[in-house]
């Protein structure tokens, strides 16, 4: 297919003949492809509510301990970097380095967070809310460094900011939480 400029490119949408498993990954099972604006958002926000449902199996129907269930979220956001990386190669061209529809990195950032809020607390779901739009506005303003990721090359800087924003909303939630019971 080709664009204005007549250079070739791969289109991806939810009916393209290009969906496959890379597709399916890198736009967190089609949410990239939402009609709505802000696919990043929407990624972030449904990375928020399979945390949420994850720890509720994990702790609360399970009773999995607090350590292992951290280290099943460290091993997941191994694996979502990792999947992650691969498919973004796989769904992006030269012409199109960091299309819209490839949410996955946000993905991976908003993980970063989530999995060092406590929540035992009793404002854990507040907590949670705070840190999205703390690692939102990072995603969307990209203050230095974050933009100086954003320009590596191909996957490395689609994954790169997001996972720089993950970590600055990390220390944005230790401050915060370290403040809150002085208020």
């Amino acid at each position: 297919m080709k664009n204005n400029s007549g250079k070739n490119y791969r289109k991806y949408n939810l009916f393209s003949s290009n969906w496959n498993i890379y597709t399916m990954i890198s736009t967190v099972m089609g949410i990239g492809f939402f009609p709505l604006r802000g696919g990043g958002s929407w990624a972030a926000l449904v990375c928020v509510l399979f945390f949420i449902l994850f720890k509720l199996l994990m702790i609360d129907l399970f009773n999995l301990s607090k350590e292992l269930f951290f280290g099943l979220n460290v091993i997941f956001l191994f694996i979502f970097t990792f999947v992650g990386f691969f498919s973004i190669k796989k769904t992006t061209t030269i012409e199109d380095p960091d299309p819209h529809h490839i949410v996955i990195d946000e993905w991976v950032g908003m993980w970063i967070p989530l999995m060092f809020i406590n929540y035992n607390s009793n404002d854990y779901f507040v907590l949670i809310l705070i840190s999205f739009f703390i690692f939102r506005l990072f995603d969307i303003f990209k203050p230095w460094p974050i933009n100086k990721f954003e320009k590596l090359p191909h996957a490395y800087g689609v994954l790169g900011d997001d996972i720089i924003a993950g970590i600055f909303t990390l220390f944005c939630m230790l401050i915060i939480i370290i403040l809150l019971p002085l208020i």
